[in-house]
């Protein structure tokens, strides 16, 4: 045998190995063949507020039905606070109670009073009774003064008590005091009030009146409508006192207990979709032409050999892979696939995740 018929049957050797090792992944008997494994879609489940866990109601393994509380959080703060909300809206809504008004119209009118008190200055009746109280004061010290002085000069020649002068030169500062008191009070009332004194009760009598105002005329529609937006943001806070199941599905994790505090926005708990139960498996580039969106498909599973599931094609990726790795030889092009997603038909739920799976594509059909 010569060299070159050695080297003819050596090719015709790696032809057939490579027919039987593509032969192994995709089998041609007028339709595309493939395997892999059960999928199932997740869903990650919590609560947007999160809080102090108060239930848990069901338990991993558990078949759940769409709306279906799975678990409920202590919601007293919740609850209290939409009720301050609701209230805060239907008040809003409904204006201001008669005797909120009538309260409302009170504070203007005494504040315009006291402004127009501070503006106009004191009254000449006022400032005549100051006046006279500086006269008694006046006179009280006079009185008090020759008192003292009359019992000074008795107690330089021992005829008084060194306590009784004490006391008349006590007697004479009181009085001094309270003139000297009555005299401020009288000259402040001479100059009247501070710029800043009216310009407060000034600015009182307008913020006063500006209240009235918004009392009888009611909620402006913008503020009415601020104080519902706040009840509804609100009541979707308080939807969320509970994790419910979105969808038919197992509860696949879930570990946590009464009493666990759980932070805003994390997940509780995994489910996975009953109904959501798919394939995924590879087709050359040389083939991925005759898979089309919505084919028909035939799946198997280890756990059910004599039955058939129905499938169907709903997702063909877009961009190829490299099986068994990355090459750019044109040579082994025949190794770039492309994953097909196929969905399982399964009402009954005996297909689970992680079954092993062959499917059948009548491609070009």
């Amino acid at each position: 045998m010569n060299r070159k018929r050695i080297l003819i049957i050596i090719a015709i050797a790696v032809a057939l190995a490579a027919t039987a090792l593509y032969a192994g992944w995709f089998h041609r008997d007028n339709s595309l063949q493939g395997s892999g494994t059960v999928e199932a879609r997740d869903i990650r489940v919590g609560s947007k507020v999160g809080g102090r866990i108060d239930k848990v109601l069901v338990r991993e393994g558990d078949a759940v039905q769409p709306g279906q509380v799975l678990i409920t959080f202590d919601d007293k703060e919740l609850q209290a606070a939409l009720e301050q909300s609701q209230a805060s809206a239907e008040k809003a809504q409904r204006g201001y109670r008669p005797e909120e008004i009538a309260e409302a119209r009170a504070a203007a009118a005494q504040a315009k009073a006291d402004s127009e008190m501070k503006k106009n200055g004191y009254r000449k009746e006022d400032i005549d009774a100051a006046q006279a109280d500086l006269d008694r004061a006046k006179a009280d010290e006079v009185r008090t003064q020759l008192d003292f002085d009359r019992y000074e000069a008795l107690a330089k020649k021992d005829l008084v008590s060194k306590q009784q002068r004490d006391t008349a030169e006590a007697n004479w500062k009181m009085a001094l005091a309270q003139r000297e008191n009555a005299q401020q009070k009288l000259d402040m009332l001479h100059h009247g009030y501070r710029p800043e004194e009216i310009a407060s009760a000034e600015a009182h009598y307008r913020e006063t009146q500006a209240t009235l105002e918004k009392y009888e005329h009611g909620n402006r529609r913008e503020d009415v409508e601020l104080a519902k937006a706040g009840y509804a943001y609100d009541e979707a806070r308080f939807r969320e006192r509970q994790v419910v199941a979105p969808s038919a599905a197992t509860v696949e994790v879930l570990d946590v207990r009464p009493g666990d505090l759980i932070a805003p926005n994390t997940p509780v708990a995994t489910l996975l979709e009953r109904d959501q139960i798919y394939v995924r498996i590879y087709i050359p580039e040389t083939e991925i032409g005759q898979v089309k969106i919505g084919e028909k498909a035939e799946v198997r599973v280890d756990s059910f050999p004599n039955q058939v599931f129905d499938g169907v094609v709903e997702q063909i990726n877009q961009q190829a892979e490299f099986l068994p790795r990355n090459v750019q030889t044109r040579e082994e092009r025949v190794h770039q696939v492309f994953g097909v997603k196929i969905r399982i038909n399964d009402a009954a739920g005996r297909v689970l995740a992680g079954m092993a799976a062959d499917v059948k594509l009548k491609a070009g059909k």
